[in-house]
């Protein structure tokens, strides 16, 4: 659907999207280009935590920062027994709800910032893991899409299967914030009541998030494959390591937009 090129405003300005599943290490280049090469980062997940917490919950903004998303991930909680630290069901869909429409501004927001300054160059916009479920890559009129690829080069990072462990094991150590699309998250949640407790208040929250968390790999996979296929490139596990500058980066990128063209 996005036809790209290296002529492309995004590619131009060096303005890159990076999408992906949680701890594929989307923040932890972002970061390194900021820290080392001096882009501009910036982070969804942390505009989605200012635009929650800034009236009603104010107090979470302390400690809040990009390199720690600690009090949005306890901002949405877990759904589940009260006494083993999660909250209704019903709670826990209201909290979705409030992240999904942040998500949403924080990333419409990010590609006003560059519709504003039309010259701003070497900027990262490190996206929500969750973006996948806001979009429809099969719809060439998807607003998110169609704003992120006018004003950035859309990269999706890739990880082999043996990888998905890995990732298990960052979730359990550091759970991060997660949202679900509210009909998936329904069936989730009933179907792990069918073979755990049919009363809510007995569910354990931190079971749950796991179970979640797995089922989310297996769906979100399929939906970042078909946003590169149709609006972007994909980068893969073994590039990011070898990426150790903003100059790395935007090599792999080149090669990753030129072999793209070359097979359509």
């Amino acid at each position: 659907m996005k036809i790209l090129s290296i002529e492309n405003t995004g590619f131009q300005l060096k303005r890159f999207a990076l999408l992906g599943m949680s701890g594929l290490g989307k923040t932890f280049i972002s970061r390194k280009l900021a820290e080392k090469d001096n882009w501009s980062h910036y982070s969804v997940d942390y505009e989605i935590g200012k635009l929650l917490f800034k009236r009603k919950y104010k107090n979470l903004l302390d400690g809040f920062e990009i390199a720690n998303l600690t009090n949005l991930a306890n901002f949405l909680g877990k759904p589940g027994s009260p006494s083993m630290g999660g909250i209704s069901f019903s709670e826990y869909l209201t909290r979705q709800k409030l992240h999904r429409d942040a998500e949403i501004r924080a990333t419409l927001h990010a590609c006003l910032l560059a519709e504003k300054s039309p010259d701003l160059s070497h900027m990262v916009c490190d996206t929500s893991g969750s973006i996948c479920e806001l979009v429809n890559p099969f719809d060439e009129n998807d607003k998110i899409l169609t704003s992120l690829s006018k004003n950035f080069v859309i990269i999706c990072l890739e990880a082999p299967d043996s990888m998905y462990q890995v990732l298990i094991n960052r979730f359990l150590a550091k759970p991060k914030p997660m949202y679900y699309k509210e009909d998936f998250l329904r069936a989730l949640w009933e179907n792990f009541k069918n073979h755990t407790s049919n009363v809510d208040d007995q569910i354990n929250p931190d079971e749950f998030i796991v179970y979640g968390f797995k089922a989310l790999i297996k769906r979100r996979k399929e939906i970042f494959d078909t946003i590169s296929k149709n609006w972007g490139i994909s980068l893969n596990f073994e590039q990011l390591h070898k990426i150790k500058s903003a100059a790395d980066l935007i090599d792999a990128i080149q090669i990753a937009i030129i072999k793209k063209i070359k097979s359509q």
